[in-house]
């Protein structure tokens, strides 16, 4: 029996994957590099890389710690002035509130995920809230979402993961938990093949649809 629900967050429930490239893009600018929407998308939202590791690729001779630093302060600016969510997230999360519990797993940090929850005021929806900096690993290892699972006296078995992307939906699988896809318009073309089902949209996410899994 599913009892808990885990939710993706950017890209899933926030309409940010934009904001988070334009705010690499102007921090990585800042040191000279031009940084391309199809170099975010391919390192960020379809392999779950870092500015490090990004750095390293590029082999660029830039201190990581510094473009996030830069990064995380254009990303709150943005944040703040446009952050939105994504079609059918609050009504869904109106929806399943009081009838399972609700956490968190993203891949962001710690300040740029409380900086969307702030914005589109959703904190309260969620017992648990798991950030890069809680595991030692990110998607699409499974550490995000077992964390989520010991945290609230759980078995991955009774989890259900909300994902937008590939790499969440592998970590799902690698953790024991079924898992709904719903794409976007920038993971369309990954591979879901670990998801339970995929959907087209939040608004197909139903307690009848979750009483089926």
């Amino acid at each position: 029996m599913i009892t808990t629900l885990i939710f993706d967050l950017d890209g899933l429930l926030a309409d940010t994957e934009k904001l988070h490239c334009r705010a690499y893009q102007d921090a990585l600018a800042r040191f000279g590099f031009r940084l391309s929407e199809q170099d975010y998308s391919e390192h960020w939202i379809l392999k779950g890389g870092s500015i490090g590791e990004f750095i390293v690729a590029r082999g660029l001779n830039i201190d990581p710690e510094l473009v996030r630093i830069a990064k995380a302060g254009y990303y709150e600016e943005l944040v703040i002035s446009t952050a939105a969510p994504m079609p059918g997230a609050l009504s869904l999360l109106s929806r399943m509130t009081g009838w399972k519990k609700l956490a968190l797993a993203t891949s962001s940090y710690e300040d740029a995920a409380y900086a969307v929850l702030k914005a589109l005021n959703i904190a309260t929806y969620f017992s648990c809230v798991a950030t890069r900096s809680s595991v030692a690993r990110i998607k699409p290892f499974p550490d995000l979402f077992l964390y989520v699972a010991k945290s609230l006296g759980e078995t991955p078995e009774s989890c259900l993961v909300l994902e937008d992307s590939g790499k969440g939906a592998i970590a799902a699988g690698a953790a024991g938990m079924k898992c709904v896809a719903v794409p976007n318009i920038h993971t369309v073309d990954h591979d879901f093949s670990m998801a339970t089902m995929i959907v087209p949209s939040l608004d197909e996410v139903t307690r009848e649809l979750i009483e089926t899994i």
